[in-house]
């Protein structure tokens, strides 16, 4: 019976831990940059599995962000669908197995540039947009 009452206890210790963990855990950004240039708007549909941040239109040199927390067991996928002249290309917008804060590429606040041969990320380390990635589709 002594052994029930431990688990007892340390379940509900862990599950303290787990949610005060969850309610201060830091928000990450995701920023997209319309880089298509040649006068091209950029449409895009972002969602996660249970988020869907809807459709929008981005002018020449247009920005857009949404922001989130990440989360704890390193699961939280973003993908994107967008379409740029008569083209639709999808994208994992952010991956947290490759975004990760902590990662060599990683971040908190991921700015992406969207260009006709594929996004390209803002890279910490030479402050510029030179982790580009292929489109998936």
């Amino acid at each position: 019976m002594d052994s029930l009452k431990h688990h007892k206890v340390l379940f509900i210790m862990v599950t303290i831990f787990v949610s005060s963990t969850m309610s201060r855990a830091k928000k990450t950004t995701v920023v997209i940059h319309n880089d298509l240039g040649s006068g091209l708007s950029l449409g895009y549909h972002c969602k996660s599995g249970d988020n869907d941040l809807g459709y929008g239109r981005l002018g020449v040199g247009g920005s857009w962000f949404f922001r989130f927390k990440p989360d704890i067991f390193g699961r939280t996928l973003f993908f994107c669908r967008f379409s740029l002249g008569n083209e639709s290309h999808y994208f994992d917008i952010y991956k947290q197995k490759r975004d990760r804060e902590f990662e060599k590429f990683g971040c908190a606040y991921c700015e992406w540039k969207i260009r006709k041969n594929g996004p390209c990320k803002l890279n910490k380390i030479t402050n510029k947009f030179d982790v580009c990635l292929p489109w998936k589709s």
